[in-house]
């Protein structure tokens, strides 16, 4: 039966017209409802600091558990290649949602950092995964627009989440633990869509089994791509650049709206949730498009450009009080969301772009290693740069951050021309 949300994109004149229960379909279903489970995680370390009163080093840790869970991947991506991941997606949905339900019982950090690491290592599984559908059921001059409007439907129903649920936490004591009941719900009926699209085989790929080489052999693949396609490890080091100054304020921006900026679960909803994801909502089609017509370099620079003002326009507001204090955070975080638009695509279509006609998983795993890679140091660093000097200073570290790894993008790229190792990477060729 079709979901009904769903009906106008399945309308042959509609601007995807996609087929009931086709990988498209089912693609958006997905990402629409993790709409209803991402915001709750991301007000983790909010909800760490306001409602458990956690240490800071803690709040750390908890911003680490994505970063460093992805790293698995490598070794997710490499079981997938020449099998149906159908069972895959289902049982490990299945572990990773029962574990975000527990959420409904949340009362320490001890339990918070386990239900995040578990749930974090199952849907690791679900990067590689969801790659390998868009490259074999979607056509390459459509990804794009796909994934966009996927993004988009997923990015408007977190505005919305935000917003109830900050409202929802500051009227009732303990209500968080409601709304991680609900996410895990949504998120389960997710993760089924998406766990009934077949896939197949790439042809030249060899299936792993479950041995003593599963551990080395991905880490192998890794090396030997990486070796292989230089011009795709350049672009993996300026994005780890790019990487490392997000994930260094991860664990500073939480503690400075609250304990700075003193707001509340409502005006963090507003400002850390629903303003940024209507932005996306807006943004994230528009970034789809220009991805299908532009390269990752060029729209890399763009971005990373653009998240340089994030941070400085949140800590020009720590200077002023009331409404022009909420006016600039709503203004910083509308910033973030519109650079987010672009990272999000980036960070989905990137690998698949240099991939071509080669298994997208194994190249996707690779930037998803590199996430977990820099997720073990940079939150780290920005705690020890924010205790030692000041949360301004961590901050403005991150921004000038971002505009090397914009400058460094250009500068890789160049590389690859000069040395001949420049692959087409625009849609279709």
């Amino acid at each position: 039966m079709p979901l009904p949300f769903f009906k106008y994109f399945t309308h042959p004149n509609s601007y995807l017209n996609v087929k009931n229960g086709s990988a498209a379909y089912r693609f958006l279903a997905f990402s629409t409802l993790a709409g209803v489970v991402f915001p709750m995680l991301h007000m983790g370390e909010v909800i760490a600091r306001k409602s458990l009163g956690s240490e800071g080093i803690l709040i750390t840790f908890l911003t680490m558990t994505m970063p460093v869970a992805s790293i698995t991947s490598i070794w997710w991506a490499r079981l997938l290649v020449g099998r149906d991941q159908r069972k895959f997606l289902l049982y490990t949905g299945i572990i990773g949602y029962i574990t975000l339900l527990s959420g409904l019982f949340l009362g320490n950090m001890g339990h918070m950092l386990t239900m995040y690491m578990i749930f974090f290592l199952a849907n690791a599984l679900t990067i590689p995964a969801t790659n390998r559908i868009l490259q074999q059921h979607i056509e390459p001059s459509r990804i794009g627009r796909l994934v966009g409007v996927g993004s988009g439907l997923r990015m408007g129903l977190a505005a919305l989440m935000s917003f109830g649920a900050g409202r929802y936490m500051d009227a009732v004591e303990g209500g968080y633990r409601h709304i991680y009941m609900i996410a895990a719900v949504a998120g389960f009926i997710g993760i089924w869509q998406l766990a009934k699209v077949k896939t197949k085989q790439v042809e030249g790929s060899d299936r792993q089994y479950f041995n003593k080489t599963l551990l080395l052999s991905p880490l192998k693949k890794v090396i030997d791509l990486l070796k292989r396609r230089k011009d795709y490890l350049r672009f993996e080091i300026a994005f780890m650049f790019y990487g490392i100054a997000f994930m260094m304020i991860l664990p500073v921006v939480p503690l400075y709206i609250v304990d700075d900026l003193k707001m509340s679960y409502t005006e963090i909803g507003l400002a850390k949730g629903t303003v940024p994801q209507l932005i996306m909502l807006v943004c994230m089609p528009i970034f789809g498009r220009w991805f299908d017509k532009t390269t990752p370099h060029r729209l890399s620079v763009i971005i990373f450009l653009m998240l340089s003002v994030y941070p400085v326009l949140l800590l020009t507001a720590g200077q002023f009080q009331g409404t022009l204090q909420m006016t600039l955070v709503f203004a910083a975080f509308g910033t973030f969301g519109m650079a987010m638009s672009g990272v999000m695509i980036l960070w989905s279509l990137s690998s698949m772009r240099f991939a071509g006609s080669e298994d997208a998983g194994v190249y996707h795993s690779v930037h998803a290693a590199a996430t977990g890679l820099r997720g073990l140091f940079a939150p780290l660093l920005g705690y020890v740069i924010m205790t030692f000097f000041g949360k301004g200073t961590a901050l403005l570290c991150a921004s000038g951050l971002w505009v090397f790894a914009a400058g460094l993008m250009v500068i890789m790229r160049r590389i690859d021309v000069r040395r001949g190792e420049a692959h087409s990477l625009r849609a279709g060729e």
